[in-house]
């Protein structure tokens, strides 16, 4: 305990000084102050509680900030004295010595008993807490066990739990209980969790609650899986077992989850009476616009003045340039603490894509909008706080091993939650997605091809969605898009999916097939819809190179042959001008239908009349917006109002 002579005293307690890793430690830092000192103070004072390194801690909870006054109030030797108190729950991560800085308390006295009188300020340091973190103890039953809870449950719900061949079933598997729920891993697929033979099994979200209990951190923790089953008959999902360590206790226990019985039908027949193309592998982005979009407008500037002053200069003074190359030299190789924060920085930019949230203050923040629970943002944001100071602070790097071992940790944990959280699109992809029917949650399929085939169609939508949202250049990813909506009967969809990923490779075999398999409805719709032979970075590509030969033809004296010269200058010309038709072709605000029939209104409101009706698959030019309202027309005289939901844009 500390005291100061104005008898204000600050102390900090734990339950205890031994406890095991992962085992929950309350700790409490308590300040006594004298109430006619307390009268005196113009705003509540500040316990300020240091988190150690290696924990897993919570955000701390005051006195003042719940209330805004003391926590209790007591008369001591006739003095009636006030307590503030500051608590925080931590969780060990590993044995060994955990030594727990010390707590401060910080507040200010006027000088004065004027308004305006100045405040001195005063601070006030406890003594440091060291505590002894065991190891769980070895379980012949149950080795490699490392979760630490009490009380902990079991749930599995299956839902639909009678489905037919091809159509996937949802298992939900939630544990409760006290403890870390963060941490808590899924189980095993061997022995904890075993699917029946013919099932293809796809982990999917991960749902984490925390409800305190009793000042007790509690709350569940759901594990979502998707099965998909290729054979008929009845099934049973045999009883699920989850060990765990109960502290309170001081021995091991296993939670269970009763079997649950599955019917599988026989798949339907299909109906589909139309070809069906196949999907693609991946095609990559196209050279050509890979090297258009880096090399900038600033480029493209220089390509058109640079080489004509080039060349009359050489014309002029028959001089010629070379600029040399310099090697670069290699950098030096990573060391294991190196990759590991270079994969924990790929793992933020993955959940926050802003660098500027991702790099400032407002990491913690930018993580619990992305869908992280907030613990765990709070602990990643102290991380990587610690990152900075082993590299860049004067110390050096410190322990690497124990940085690196809970760097290790971290990225387990925000691969099991942080899967659903996507990058956020352009605004194409995310029209593209709000419009896919039924739309599931996010789920992590590592084959979209393997859900097609087995007619699992909403979620390999979602799956080609989602890959087209993480890489909008790649055609592939439009075209199996396109191809599964398609399939699905949604043709409005699919024309817009098969038209950007026309837009993309134009001159791809399998794209262009499958757009002949859905015609334009109208001219219109056919005129709007029309993608070129080239992108516009092709035919910039052409027209610069054929503009650098006709001025390096002129450089070398070559003006003689006015034929070629023109050849070559009516190629340049050409293409510049196909570059920018097709260009301006794309840049217009082309919305596709997307629903059957959409109506189009005379007003934004649903009771205005409908002047006419463009059918699935056919173009429109989007204007302004009206709360659900897009404004659209066209040549040929369609001109009004339809809702946002019944179009896309490209």
């Amino acid at each position: 305990m500390s005291r100061r002579p104005d008898r204000v005293a600050l102390t900090m307690l734990v339950p205890s000084d031994t406890v095991y890793a992962g085992q929950q430690v309350d700790v409490i830092a308590a300040a006594w102050i004298p109430r006619e000192l307390r009268e005196r103070m113009r705003r509540p004072p500040v316990l300020t509680l240091v988190t150690p390194e290696g924990v897993w801690a919570y955000p701390a909870t005051t006195s003042a900030s719940s209330g805004g006054g003391a926590a209790l109030s007591r008369q001591v030797s006739g003095r009636w004295m006030d307590l503030f108190v500051t608590h925080q729950i931590m969780f060990p991560l590993a044995p060994g010595r955990l030594v727990i800085p010390p707590a401060s308390v910080d507040y200010a006295l006027p000088v004065t008993f004027s308004f305006f009188s100045r405040e001195e300020r005063y601070a006030l340091r406890s003594d440091s807490i060291s505590i002894a973190v065991l190891p769980l103890p070895p379980s012949a039953a149950n080795p490699g066990t490392n979760v630490v809870g009490q009380g902990l449950s079991l749930d599995l719900q299956v839902d639909p739990s009678s489905t037919r061949v091809g159509e996937p079933i949802d298992a939900a598997l939630t544990i409760s209980g006290v403890g870390n729920v963060a941490l808590w891993p899924p189980p095993a697929p061997e022995p904890a969790l075993r699917w029946p033979a013919g099932f293809r099994v796809y982990p999917a979200q991960t749902e984490v609650r925390v409800t305190p209990d009793a000042g007790r951190i509690a709350g569940s923790k759901t594990f979502h899986f998707l099965a998909v089953p290729d054979s008929s008959g009845n099934f049973v999902l045999p009883e699920v077992r989850y060990a765990y360590f109960d502290p309170g206790a001081g021995r091991y226990e296993v939670a269970r989850a009763a079997p649950r019985a599955l019917v599988v039908a026989p798949g339907a027949e299909p109906r589909a009476a139309r070809v069906l193309p196949p999907v693609i592998a991946r095609v990559g982005e196209r050279p050509a616009d890979r090297f258009g979009r880096r090399f900038g407008w600033q480029g493209w500037l220089a390509v058109l003045l640079i080489p004509p002053l080039v060349a009359l200069s050489v014309r002029r003074r028959k001089l010629a340039a070379a600029a040399p190359v310099l090697p670069v030299a290699p950098g030096p190789a990573l060391t294991p603490l190196g990759q590991l924060e270079r994969e924990f920085v790929a793992v933020l930019a993955s959940h926050v894509p802003d660098p500027v949230a991702r790099d400032g203050d407002g990491l913690a923040q930018a993580l619990r909008a992305a869908g992280i629970d907030s613990a765990v943002a709070d602990h990643v944001k102290r991380l990587r706080d610690r990152l900075r100071a082993a590299r860049y602070g004067p110390r050096g790097l410190g322990d690497a091993a124990e940085l690196g071992a809970e760097i290790q940790q971290v990225l387990r944990v925000l691969g099991a939650e942080g899967q659903g959280a996507q990058r956020r699109p352009h605004a194409t992809v995310a029209a593209m997605l709000l419009l896919i029917i039924g739309v599931l949650p996010p789920v992590q399929s590592p084959s979209a091809e393997a859900l097609f085939e087995a007619g699992a169609l909403r979620v390999a939508a979602d799956s080609f969605a989602a890959r087209a949202t993480r890489e909008p250049r790649e055609a592939a990813h439009w075209y199996n898009l396109g191809v599964t909506l398609y399939r699905a009967g949604a043709d409005g969809k699919a024309q817009a999916a098969w038209t950007l990923a026309a837009r993309l490779a134009p001159r791809d075999a399998a794209i262009r097939r499958a757009r002949r398999l859905l015609p334009p409805p109208d001219p219109e719709t056919e005129q709007l819809l029309e993608v070129g032979s080239a992108t516009p970075a092709e035919w910039a590509i052409v027209a610069a190179a054929a503009w650098l030969v006709l001025w390096l033809a002129i450089a070398l004296g070559g003006t003689r042959r006015r034929l070629l010269l023109g050849l070559i200058a009516g190629v340049a010309v050409t293409s510049a001008v196909l570059g920018v038709r097709e260009w301006r072709r794309r840049d217009r605000p082309v919305v596709v239908v997307t629903v059957d029939a959409a109506p189009v209104r005379a007003a934004p409101y649903g009771g205005a009349s409908a002047a006419t009706t463009i059918p699935a698959g056919g173009a429109l030019l989007a204007g302004r917006t009206y709360g659900p309202w897009r404004e659209v027309h066209r040549k040929d005289g369609i001109h009004g109002w339809v809702l946002g939901g019944e179009i896309t844009g490209l």
